[in-house]
């Protein structure tokens, strides 16, 4: 009798365990091309609203650029952990959701004790508001995401942003920097007091700037191919600068007399 008890119950015990299978990924999981090309969706959609919530002024303060920032970047998490990778994509796909998650909840933090006023950069210098830590796990995972794309000879753009230290590259002599690719070209230049350099949007889809870390000189939002910004370095000195929209995107204008 228990035994046909047992095998009335086995049929029921493998739809179970189908149906587990199913909700943990199974026969849903995507296929590596199909995850990576959402990936890389979320990617560019995330680089639109950037510019269009995040930066819908050209100088955001905490209060105008932190909040649309935190509700993005949870938003970015939720897309992302609805997403089934494969097998061997799952343990990057979760480290994703789990910095992103880490960072909104940081910036959010952060914005809550921050000078509603101050430039929107400031939670992301000051390092005990843990901002910037939480960014480099976020760009790390992404990194670590985009390699094995590469590795399955995947064309891809995950949101990796790996970027030499300009200081590190020898300075062109020149005024002229396009702006493309996610990255300053040349990223390093040499010039000469009064000189006036000219910062150039190139082919990106997405929008760009050139903005001292400093707030000596700022291009204001590039978004079109051909849009041009240009500031005239008066002293001698070295002047790095970065994209306020990819702030992984970094620059470098040396002055000699």
């Amino acid at each position: 009798m228990r035994q046909t008890r047992l095998l009335l119950l086995f049929p029921l015990l493998l739809a179970l365990v189908a149906a587990l299978l199913a909700a943990c990924g199974g026969d849903d999981a995507l296929s590596a091309e199909e995850y990576f090309q959402k990936m890389d969706e979320i990617d560019k959609e995330t680089d639109r609203r950037v510019v269009e919530e995040v930066f819908a002024s050209e100088d955001p303060t905490v209060g105008e650029g932190a909040d649309p920032f935190v509700r993005l970047a949870r938003d970015v998490a939720d897309q992302a952990d609805e997403l089934k990778p494969p097998d061997d994509v799952k343990d990057a796909h979760e480290e994703i959701v789990a910095s992103v998650r880490d960072f909104a909840d940081k910036l959010d933090a952060a914005a809550k004790d921050a000078d509603q006023e101050a430039p929107l950069s400031e939670p992301f210098e000051n390092s005990d508001t843990g901002v910037a830590a939480a960014e480099a796990r976020l760009n790390a995972a992404f990194c670590a995401l985009q390699d094995l794309a590469d590795a399955k000879n995947i064309d891809a753009d995950v949101g990796c942003d790996e970027q030499e230290d300009p200081a590190t590259l020898p300075a062109e002599e020149t005024t002229d920097v396009l702006i493309q690719d996610f990255a300053f070209d040349p990223p390093h230049i040499q010039v000469t007091a009064g000189d006036t350099v000219t910062w150039t949007q190139g082919a990106d889809e997405e929008a760009h700037t050139a903005t001292a870390d400093d707030g000596t000189f700022d291009t204001d939002i590039l978004t079109d191919e051909g849009d041009t910004g240009e500031f005239t370095f008066e002293e001698a000195g070295e002047f790095s600068y970065f994209c306020q929209i990819h702030p992984e995107m970094l620059g470098l204008v040396t002055v000699v007399e």
